[in-house]
């Protein structure tokens, strides 16, 4: 775990957050490096090329790729306390206001005028 952490890390352009980092890991992870036919993950402390999962069975790698796929769709759509394994936060206000609506107001219960009402420009009548 710690070398594929380190190896999906360290392949960044910068220093990364905490979620950041974690998203990395697990689209690494989700594209298949771990896969019998992936780029796979050598163990740098051997002198041939070993591989470090040599040991791990190929249902069980391809049980951890869709794990990572599922995690990252759940992250994806803002259930990082799913992957997590933990009750939801609430939401903040300023959170909450920051999210982007629907179109069809159903984010917020109103419609598509927001609670607004048009202005009427009268000075072209007759």
């Amino acid at each position: 775990m710690e070398l594929l952490v380190e190896k999906a890390i360290s392949s960044a352009s910068g220093p990364l957050s905490p979620g950041e980092a974690l998203r990395r890991v697990l689209e690494c992870i989700a594209t298949g490096i771990i896969l019998p036919d992936g780029p796979g993950l050598l163990d740098p402390c051997e002198k041939g090329q070993t591989d470090a999962l040599g040991n791990m069975s190929k249902q069980a790698r391809e049980d951890v790729t869709a794990s990572a796929q599922h995690a990252l769709r759940l992250l994806a759509f803002r259930q990082i306390h799913k992957v997590l394994g933990m009750g939801s936060l609430p939401v903040s206000k300023a959170g909450a206001r920051n999210r982007k609506r629907r179109r069809d107001g159903s984010d917020t219960g109103e419609g598509e005028t927001d609670g607004k009402k048009d202005k009427i420009d009268d000075s072209h009548d007759p």
